[in-house]
């Protein structure tokens, strides 16, 4: 059987799963194609295979700067860190981890690794002391991430600009002697002035990124081919059909038939209960324990704990 592989071939294929081109589908393509958009985003949001880890770098322009945060593209559904620049990277040999591992491993025959493991983790410690991660907040509804340790700094020039009065260096003594006052704000301004241009300073991050099915380069299409997502786009498209013939109950048909568009409509909705169900218990995460795992411990550590 061939694979489903764009939402136009997920519409067709629940429309036969409906009886199509035995029964005319009630349906119009816009209202089916809202009711994939609808499942596509539950698999995106919710499904374990509907996001994957990825590392991000960010360069800060000069927006970044004037907002102090940063706007996330809209495919990035959570952020879990901050890299520091060069802290994990294995540039710094002079680094001390480097050092133990040069002097104390040249023979693995006579290194204790209990020693050493105790040592690491020591080294470990001390680093999240002094040297934490940085803290952040993010939030999917503004797609913004505030990092609440540092500036964010943007491309600039060494030179901020030129006063009309040469005796006034800054922007501020300029203005305030009705001087004329210019900028070097944008990199051509800069080097031709002769200085020095710096690039926005750059930022790492490590977050989820959203598998949004790009039919135009393939990308990730066999969402649409997923079991569980042919069935619950077929109930939702049934729902749709069932909520637009509910209206026309009871209306008599040639050949004696009768209009029940309200039992396909609670037909419809039993399935997508009994699927958003199979969803939550085979194919989501569990649920983050995180909060509880924090005042467990603070019920350890803190015994003043009211």
């Amino acid at each position: 059987m061939a694979k489903v592989q764009s939402a136009t071939e997920l519409k067709e294929y629940a429309y036969r799963r409906l009886g199509y081109p035995k029964v005319e589908i009630q349906v119009d393509d816009t209202q089916a194609m809202d009711r994939i958009d609808d499942a596509v985003q539950l698999f995106i949001e919710r499904h374990f295979d509907g996001v994957e880890e990825k590392y991000i770098t960010i360069t800060f322009d000069a927006t970044d700067e004037a907002n102090q945060y940063i706007t996330m593209p809209d495919d990035v559904i959570a952020v879990t860190r901050i890299y520091e620049p060069g802290r994990y990277s294995s540039e710094a040999m002079s680094d001390v981890r480097y050092k133990i591992m040069f002097d104390q491993m040249f023979d693995m025959t006579k290194v204790s690794m209990q020693y050493y493991e105790m040592t690491m983790q020591n080294l470990s410690m001390i680093s999240e002391y002094f040297n934490p991660d940085r803290t952040f907040t993010f939030n999917k509804a503004n797609n913004r991430l505030y990092s609440h340790s540092g500036t964010i700094l943007g491309p600039s020039c060494k030179v901020k600009g030129v006063c009309s009065v040469v005796a006034h260096t800054t922007e501020t003594d300029c203005v305030a002697a009705a001087a004329t006052w210019t900028a070097y704000d944008t990199e051509t301004k800069c080097t031709t002035a002769g200085s020095l241009w710096y690039e926005g300073s750059v930022m790492m991050l490590r977050g989820f990124v959203g598998l949004h099915p790009d039919e135009s380069t393939g990308y990730a299409i066999d969402v649409y081919n997923d079991e569980w997502m042919k069935k619950y786009t077929t109930a939702l498209i049934k729902k749709q059909w069932g909520s637009n013939m509910k209206q026309y109950d009871g209306m008599p048909l040639p050949g004696g038939i009768v209009v029940n568009g309200q039992q396909l409509f609670d037909e419809a909705n039993e399935e997508i209960l009994r699927l958003e169900e199979q969803f939550s218990l085979e194919y989501e995460m569990p649920t983050n324990f995180l909060v509880g795992l924090r005042l467990w411990v603070c019920l350890i550590i803190c015994p003043n704990l009211q």
